[in-house]
């Protein structure tokens, strides 16, 4: 399990949840994983390059930070869910957990091929067949979730990544901190928690504050990822008006997608992933027995060129919202820093808020 031994990652008897402290690895994560360089920061987390001693092989190391946790039960609870997901090719892989006083560390998949929709963008012949072999693995993995009892909650395409830069590069689901137990989901303060990304959050996530949802929820987002991977746009997106994009999920109006230059089939198995009833909305294997995954479909060659064209306008402008997302946080980041520089304690007119 990535400790310098033989011993095999952690599973309970008989594939049920592994508890947390079943998790951890005994002693010091510099024992079994050399520190590289870092790869990234988030509001919580910095990720860096791990070497495993025993055999070199990388790693993705995410170092978490106690005090930055609101929550480490939750934070815990989301390792649980990962190691519970153990063993497909296509949902990032836990490969050991750490912990110390201060810092937790999450070794897993050096995911290092970037975004699939970055990938998308430099094809140069775009057709309905190379989109439904890139949407057959993310259902597959989906599936996989939802049997094994939890929704992911925040399907979107920042978390649809691929393994490294190779063409045929396996994709990977990630980001399961939102995700939850099916058995949970109506239970405590967090009832039907309203979470995940607005734009890709399902219809009855927005009915009321306790409205009951489950893992239909994650058919509808994965529907809007199908939309934009074949239409190149986003069906109910507004960044200007949240309101607004609020009551376009609401009224599910896709009378546009007739318009659309993709194939009748396609089309139909959108509106099946988009249907805001969930009761009606199909499920993930009734999806996989659609008559557009044929093997041998006759629009596989169908070309998407215009819808393409659409497609790296639509990931240019998300690019650009994440750079200027950034640089707030940054701006915010630094103003926080000299506020607190500038704060005297001796000054009976400034009064610390706690």
């Amino acid at each position: 399990m990535g400790s310098g031994s033989s011993k095999k990652k952690k599973t309970a008897p008989g594939g049920g949840r592994v508890r947390y402290r079943d998790l951890v690895t005994r002693g010091k994560v510099t024992a079994h994983y050399r520190p590289g360089r870092r790869l990234g920061a988030g509001n919580m987390a910095t990720v860096y390059l791990y070497s495993r001693v025993r055999d070199n092989k990388p790693f993705a190391a995410k170092i978490v930070e106690k005090d930055s946790l609101s929550n480490q039960e939750e934070f815990t609870n989301e390792l649980e869910i990962l190691a519970h997901l153990r063993g497909h090719s296509h949902i990032l892989e836990l490969e050991d957990v750490f912990e110390d006083k201060h810092k937790y560390y999450l070794i897993t998949d050096l995911v290092a091929g970037g975004e699939l929709f970055d990938r998308i963008c430099n094809y140069g012949q775009y057709t309905e067949g190379l989109a439904k072999k890139m949407i057959i693995p993310m259902l597959h993995a989906l599936q996989f979730v939802h049997e094994k009892q939890i929704v992911h909650r925040d399907i979107k395409p920042e978390n649809l990544l691929l393994m490294d830069g190779s063409p045929n590069a396996p994709l990977k689901i990630a980001d399961f901190g939102v995700a939850c137990w099916m058995q949970e989901l109506g239970q405590g303060p967090n009832r039907y928690l309203k979470c995940g990304t607005p734009e890709y959050m399902a219809p009855e996530m927005y009915q009321s504050r306790f409205a009951p949802y489950d893992r239909a929820v994650d058919v509808w987002a994965m529907g809007c990822v199908v939309y934009i991977m074949l239409c190149g746009w986003h069906p109910f997106q507004d960044q200007e008006n949240p309101a607004k994009q609020q009551q376009n999920i609401l009224y599910d109006d896709l009378s546009s997608l007739a318009e659309e230059e993709i194939s009748d089939n396609a089309k139909h198995f959108i509106m099946k992933m988009l249907d805001k009833n969930p009761n009606k909305r199909w499920t993930i294997p009734q999806i996989l027995e659609h008559p557009w995954l044929c093997a041998n479909a006759t629009f596989d060659n169908k070309s998407l060129q215009t819808q393409h064209e659409r497609f790296k306008r639509f990931q240019h402008l998300r690019r650009l919202r994440k750079v200027s997302f950034a640089v707030l946080a940054a701006t915010r980041a630094s103003k926080m820093v000299l506020d607190k520089s500038s704060f005297k304690h001796d000054d009976p007119k400034v009064v610390p808020m706690l």
